[in-house]
C-alpha cells in the first residue's frame, strides 16, 4: 500500500505521540478563529521560535546573507520577518488542513495566466516554491485545479499521518518522492503533477546550478520530463498586500539539462523575490558542493537522520 494511502496505525498512540496529538488537537481548534487573527497568533508565534532556534535563525541568517545580499541590522531585522513568516505558517498550515471549503473561497485570492493550464488537454508538471504559506498554498491552487504531487515523509509520524490525511481530501493522489516512475505516469495520462525543485536533495540527484549567484545542488527530476516535451508550469503563490497571488509562468523548453535548470533556477528567484520574507530560508540551500560547511553543527539533529537513514 502507498505510504499516501495508509490507514490510521494504533502505533500513532504510543507515548511519545501524545504530545503531538495533543499540540495539533489545540491548534485544529484555535484555526477556527478569524483569519486576522491567527495571523496576530503567528507573529507572536514566530518571534517566541526565533528565540528559541538558534541553529534555524543561523541557518537562515547565512541563506539571506547570500542571496540578498543584505548584513548587520538590515539582516537582523530581516530573518525576525521571516520567522514571523514561518510562525504564521503554522496557522496557514492548520487553514489549508482543515478549513471548510466556504472560508477557504473567502481568503482574497488572485489567479493569474489561468489560460496555461486551464481544460488541458496534456499532462503538466507543476513546479512550486517551499513559501511559508506552502500548505495554503496548495489548498488554493486545489480550488482551481484537479491537481496530483509529491510530498517528502515527515520523520513525526504523527504530523506525516496528519498532512497525508488532510492533502488528500484536496489533491487526487499524492506520492512520497521515491515514486518518481509513478509521477512520470500521472503526467502521461494527462494530469496536473505538483513538485518543489527548489531544495538541496544531494548531489546523486542533482546538478550543480547557479542560485541567487552561488553554485546549489539543482535536483534533475524536472530536466527528465523538458527532454520529452512536457509542459512544465510555475504556479508561484505569493502573499502580496493582503492577497495570495497564484501566478502561472511556462518555463521554456531546452534539450540542454544544464541551460533549463538555470532558466528554472532564474524562476525561483524571480518569484521568491515577489514575497522574499516569506521564502523558507531555513532549509540548508547550499549544503552539497562546498569544501567547507558553511552551516551551524546540529550534531543532535544529524544523529537523529543518521539513526532514520540506517532503519531504513
Amino acid at each position: 500500500m502507498s505510504e499516501a494511502k495508509k490507514k490510521f496505525s494504533p502505533s500513532l498512540l504510543s507515548l511519545k505521540s501524545i504530545i503531538t496529538w495533543i499540540g495539533m488537537g489545540l491548534l485544529r481548534i484555535i484555526s477556527l478563529l478569524p483569519y486576522n487573527i491567527l495571523m496576530i497568533f503567528g507573529n507572536s508565534l514566530g518571534l517566541l521560535i526565533h528565540k528559541l532556534s538558534p541553529n534555524r535563525k543561523e541557518i537562515s541568517a547565512i541563506n539571506i546573507n547570500r542571496c540578498l545580499q543584505m548584513e548587520g541590522d538590515e539582516l537582523n531585522q530581516f530573518v525576525k520577518l521571516n520567522f514571523k513568516a514561518v510562525g504564521r505558517g503554522v496557522f496557514e498550515m492548520a487553514i489549508g488542513w482543515w478549513a471548510s471549503d466556504e472560508k477557504i473561497k473567502n481568503i482574497k485570492t488572485r489567479l493569474i495566466n489561468s489560460h496555461l493550464i486551464e481544460n488541458q488537454a496534456e499532462g503538466v508538471l507543476l513546479l512550486i516554491k517551499h513559501s511559508t504559506h506552502l500548505e495554503l498554498d496548495l489548498r488554493l491552487l486545489s480550488q482551481f485545479f484537479n491537481l496530483t504531487g509529491m510530498y517528502k515523509s515527515q520523520s513525526n509520524a504523527v504530523l506525516n499521518y496528519l498532512m497525508i490525511k488532510a492533502r488528500n481530501n484536496y489533491i487526487e493522489e499524492s506520492l512520497t518522492n521515491k515514486e518518481g516512475l509513478k509521477a512520470a505516469r500521472l503526467i502521461k495520462s494527462e494530469k496536473i503533477f505538483l513538485y518543489a525543485a527548489d531544495q538541496d536533495y544531494g548531489q546523486s540527484v542533482s546538478e550543480m546550478v547557479p542560485f541567487f549567484g552561488h553554485q546549489a545542488a539543482t535536483v534533475t527530476f524536472p530536466a527528465l520530463f523538458c527532454k520529452k516535451n512536457t509542459k512544465i508550469v510555475f504556479a508561484d503563490v505569493s502573499n502580496v498586500q493582503g492577497t495570495y497571488e497564484i501566478e502561472l509562468k511556462e518555463l521554456h523548453s531546452s534539450h540542454n539539462r544544464y541551460e533549463f535548470l538555470k532558466g528554472m533556477n532564474d524562476l525561483y528567484q524571480e518569484f521568491i523575490l515577489k514575497e522574499p520574507e516569506g521564502y523558507l530560508w531555513m532549509h540548508r540551500r547550499f549544503k552539497s558542493g562546498l569544501h567547507e560547511n558553511i552551516y551551524p553543527k546540529w550534531s543532535s539533529r544529524d544523529k537523529k537522520r543518521e539513526k532514520r537513514r540506517l532503519k531504513r
